[in-house]
């Protein structure tokens, strides 16, 4: 399950969006894929100025699936088909998440002498299987290039996984708007506050699912590491230790603080959702 609450217009930023116009004008559904579980909500757009979106219905679907999966069960696709059935060309705007167990992040470190796109895209391609040579999937890679000389943040998704799902929201004729992993809602709702709080674009951001932790460090602005961890009921301590280990090899990192989501989507209620919280930094906690 992912633990954290949905904020639409926030942590799905419509202006990623590419169908921009009913982002702006349509409710938005939002499908939420897990191992375990499809969710779906639906939001009733808000036109008042500084007013948020509205949750008016929230459905929870079990699925038979399991943590170790690179894909989804089989049995989504049918009950995912059973959810849009009724909702076959109406006016909506789709936003689908998936977990991060089917998502693959990396951060390559800049690379001054590759200049073209092919050359770009067989650099994202290498990293990928190096890291993840074990998965055997196909990938659709998208990248987040940093500044000259910075980092470059990678995002995958199973081609085989994407193909499937625009398959089945086209033939109910409900095209999607944005198809993004948890973690980003995460990323995007923590800079959301260090905007609106003033603080430094750098901190430790978390997005917690009932088994693994995707842990991300920014730091002046870009991204400098990000991986995931497997996790039981004992995840706090998992997260200190991670985050010991990093200030050991980084001391520049030791003071970051970190950002996670802190309600679980289920209990979500009808009124406005908080948003993302600046939690102390664990690691120093854990020291102690």
């Amino acid at each position: 399950m992912l633990l954290h609450s949905p904020d639409p217009g926030v942590d799905c930023r419509l202006a990623d969006s590419r169908r921009w116009w009913q982002a702006w004008t349509a409710p938005e559904l939002r499908l939420v894929i897990t191992c375990d579980a499809l969710e779906v909500f639906q939001f009733q757009r808000a036109w008042w100025p500084g007013s948020r979106p509205q949750m008016v219905s929230h459905q929870r679907h079990a699925l038979p699936g399991n943590a170790h999966d690179i894909l989804p069960p089989d049995a989504l696709w049918s009950t995912l088909s059973d959810v849009l059935a009724p909702l076959v060309d109406q006016r909506w705007h789709v936003v689908v998440v998936l977990s991060n167990q089917y998502a693959r992040w990396l951060v390559l470190p800049w690379q001054a002498e590759i200049r073209s796109q092919a050359d770009l895209a067989a650099y994202y391609r290498h990293g990928l299987q190096q890291a993840f040579a074990s998965d055997g999937q196909d990938w659709q890679i998208q990248a987040q290039p940093g500044g000259y000389g910075q980092p470059i943040l990678l995002n995958a998704l199973p081609v085989a996984l994407m193909q499937q799902l625009q398959t089945v929201l086209a033939t109910h004729r409900l095209l999607p708007g944005i198809i993004t992993p948890a973690w980003t809602l995460a990323a995007n709702l923590a800079l959301q506050v260090m905007r609106q709080q003033g603080l430094p674009a750098e901190g430790w951001i978390v997005c917690r699912e009932t088994g693994s932790l995707t842990v991300a460090c920014l730091l002046q602005g870009y991204w400098q590491h990000i991986r995931q961890v497997p996790v039981d009921s004992q995840w706090q301590q998992t997260l200190h230790q991670l985050l010991l280990r990093e200030q050991a090899i980084h001391p520049a990192r030791a003071d970051l603080p970190v950002f996670l989501p802190q309600t679980p989507a289920s209990s979500v209620r009808q009124q406005s959702v908080p948003l993302f919280v600046e939690v102390a930094a664990l690691a120093r906690q854990g020291s102690h």
